[in-house]
């Protein structure tokens, strides 16, 4: 039987995601992330588009690790791609960091990712809610307090940009974490 898509995008991120992990103490490998987001997703969200699972699935390929967009669109098509491509963060270069404390790094990437998801279509926040209920959740198990008030405060400025209306229940289940 040959396989359907959502196992070949779980193996491409397996193989993109192989030898990294998540933060914290007995770090679990970073696939499971990424796999957690589309399940969330799937049975918080009620979203069953298999493009859409796939992109979730997919979502950090291109910011962790050396996988392109092109490569992306080569294996799951052009929705695929894109949708990734607007789930991937902008990084300020070194010389926009230049100068900056720990603390403005931060603000200045919290600033970048808001603009970002000003700018991302529904379907693409929804995924963001479910990848932002996956973080919290293991965030406040890994981070140390000072940073998780800071993760939740820009959390709820998220919640405050996406409309509930995208998806009432990935929307409260985050709202819930706060």
């Amino acid at each position: 039987m040959p396989k359907g898509t959502l196992e070949l995008a779980i193996e491409f991120a397996m193989s993109a995601h192989a030898g990294d992990f998540r933060d914290g103490d007995a770090p679990l490998p970073y696939v499971t992330h990424p796999v957690e987001v589309m399940s969330l997703l799937r049975y918080v969200g009620g979203v069953t588009d298999e493009d859409l699972l796939v992109i979730a699935c997919l979502h950090d390929v291109v910011e962790e690790s050396s996988c392109t967009i092109q490569s992306i669109e080569t294996a799951f098509g052009p929705r695929v791609a894109a949708g990734v491509a607007s789930l991937t963060r902008y990084e300020p270069t070194a010389e926009e960091r230049t100068d900056l404390t720990e603390e403005q790094v931060w603000e200045l990437r919290s600033s970048i990712l808001i603009a970002e998801i000003a700018q991302m279509s529904e379907e693409i926040q929804t995924i963001k809610l479910a990848d932002r209920l996956a973080n919290i959740r293991q965030y406040k198990v890994t981070r140390k307090p000072k940073k998780l008030v800071r993760y939740k405060r820009q959390t709820e400025e998220i919640l405050r940009l996406i409309p509930k209306s995208v998806n009432p229940t990935l929307w409260q289940a985050v709202f819930d974490e706060l």
